[in-house]
C-alpha cells in the first residue's frame, strides 16, 4: 500500500490526478460517461427509499408545485436515463463522477460531495457481474493508492434461500426479508417476543380470523379517524399493514423453536468466505434443507471473483449484512481502506434486480452497481 492520494496537483482539464486515472479505467472498460439531471423528482426517491430519507435531501419547488430535489445520489437517475434512451433492453455499462447532494447527520461534513461509481445492466450471468462490479471497484481505489483494501461481503438473498426452504408462512419471509439494514438485523427480528405473549392477544386474534379485506379497511379506518396517521412518518394504509402482521403472527403463535434456532445460526454465519460457504453448507445439511442452488451460486461468485483477480483472504462475509433498500435483492458489499476504517466505506453497491421494474421496464433488468467516495479518498478534498 502505497498511501491513498490526496487531490493534489491538478491537470489543465481541472481534475486530480487520481481521478483522471480512474476515468481514464472506466473508458478502457468500455463505460458509456452517464450525466443525469441535477435536479430530480423528489418522488421517485421517497417512494423507492422512503419518506426516512426526506430529513436529507435538499428539497425545491417547480413553478407547478411539483417537489423537486438535489440529486441525493446517482444509481436512480442514471436507470432513468437508460430507461429513457436507445440502449434500454440491451446490456449497457455506464460510469459517472460527480456532485451529489444530501445532509449527512452526525457530520460536518458540506452536503454537497462528489461521486463515482459504475451502473451494469442486463447482464443475464449475474455471478459473473457481481464479480466484476467488485474486481472494477478495487481496481478504482488502485487509483488513488490503495492497493489492500479490505472487503465486506454480503447476500440477503442466500439468507432468504433458507427462509423459502422452511416453508415460513408469511409475513415472516417480509419481515425477515425487510429487516435487513436494521439495527440487530434478522436476528433481532427472531429473537423478539411474538406479538401473542402481549395483553392485545385477542383483539389481534380476533382480527386474523375476520376477512383479511374488510379487516384491513376497518384497521386503516380506525387508525385514520384515531389521528395517527402521521406517527413516524407511517401512513394509515401502512400502519392497518404492520397490525396485519401481527395479527397474522399472534394466530400461528409465531416461529418454530426449530425454525428460529436454525434461523439465527444461518444470521450469525460471519467470516472468510470459503469458511462461510462450508458453515452454510453445514446448517444445510444438517436440517435437511435444499438450498444448493443458491450455495453454488455463492461459490461460483468467489470463483469468478478469484479469476478477476480479487484476493479472497482481503473478503469477510457477514450473513446479517444487508441494505434497507426495497430494490436490492442480494449481493452486497463494502470496501474499506484498513488504515482508516473510521472514515466509512469507500466504495459501496450491490445488486438490485428490481429496481428498473419499480422504474416502469416493462421486464425484470439484471442491475448491479457500485458507487465510490471521491471525498473519503481524497480526506475531504474537492478532486
Amino acid at each position: 500500500m502505497t498511501g491513498i492520494d490526496t487531490a493534489g496537483d491538478r491537470r489543465a482539464d481541472g481534475l486530480a490526478p487520481s481521478v483522471a486515472r480512474l476515468l481514464a479505467l472506466f473508458a478502457e472498460q468500455g463505460l458509456v460517461r452517464a450525466e443525469p439531471a441535477i435536479l430530480q423528482p423528489a418522488s421517485i426517491f421517497l417512494d423507492l427509499s422512503g419518506e426516512d430519507i426526506r430529513r436529507r435531501l435538499y428539497l425545491v419547488q417547480d413553478p407547478g408545485g411539483r417537489e423537486l430535489c438535489l440529486r441525493p445520489d446517482y444509481t436512480i437517475p442514471v436507470s432513468l436515463d437508460h430507461l429513457a434512451g436507445p440502449r434500454a433492453g440491451s446490456r449497457a455499462g455506464y460510469c459517472y463522477f460527480g456532485p451529489v447532494f444530501r445532509h449527512r447527520p452526525q457530520q460536518q461534513a458540506p452536503g454537497e460531495f462528489l461521486q463515482a461509481g459504475i451502473e451494469l445492466y442486463g447482464d443475464a450471468d449475474r455471478d459473473a457481474a457481481d464479480a466484476d462490479i467488485v474486481a472494477l471497484s478495487l481496481r478504482s481505489l488502485a487509483c488513488f493508492g490503495l492497493a489492500a483494501p479490505e472487503v465486506r461481503l454480503g447476500d440477503p438473498g442466500l439468507f432468504m434461500a433458507f427462509v423459502a426452504a422452511l416453508g415460513l408462512p408469511e409475513p415472516w419471509p417480509r419481515r425477515l426479508r425487510g429487516s435487513f439494514g436494521r439495527p440487530g438485523g434478522p436476528a433481532e427480528m427472531l429473537r423478539g417476543r411474538p406479538p401473542a405473549a402481549t395483553a392485545d392477544r385477542g383483539f389481534l386474534t380476533a382480527l386474523a380470523k375476520a376477512d383479511p379485506g374488510a379487516a384491513r379497511a376497518a384497521v386503516e379506518e380506525m387508525v385514520a379517524v384515531a389521528g395517527i396517521a402521521s406517527i413516524g412518518g407511517r401512513s394509515a394504509a401502512e400502519i392497518a399493514e404492520r397490525l396485519m402482521e401481527q395479527a397474522q403472527l399472534a394466530s400461528d403463535g409465531g416461529l418454530e423453536p426449530a425454525a428460529r434456532d436454525l434461523l439465527l445460526q444461518v444470521a450469525s454465519v460471519r467470516g472468510g468466505p470459503e469458511e462461510a460457504l462450508k458453515r452454510f453448507t453445514e446448517i444445510a445439511d444438517s436440517a435437511g434443507l435444499d438450498v444448493e442452488q443458491d450455495l453454488v451460486a455463492f461459490a461460483r461468485r468467489l470463483l469468478t471473483m478469484a479469476e478477476r483477480g480479487v484476493p479472497l483472504e482481503s473478503i469477510t462475509f457477514a450473513a446479517d449484512f444487508g441494505r434497507r433498500l426495497d430494490y436490492y435483492t442480494g449481493f452486497v458489499f463494502e470496501v474499506f481502506d484498513p488504515a482508516r476504517r473510521s472514515a466509512g466505506q469507500l466504495v459501496g453497491g450491490g445488486r438490485y434486480d428490481r429496481l428498473l421494474s419499480l422504474l416502469g421496464a416493462p421486464e425484470p433488468v439484471p442491475a448491479v452497481g457500485c458507487a465510490i467516495w471521491i471525498d473519503r479518498l481524497t480526506g475531504g478534498g474537492r478532486a
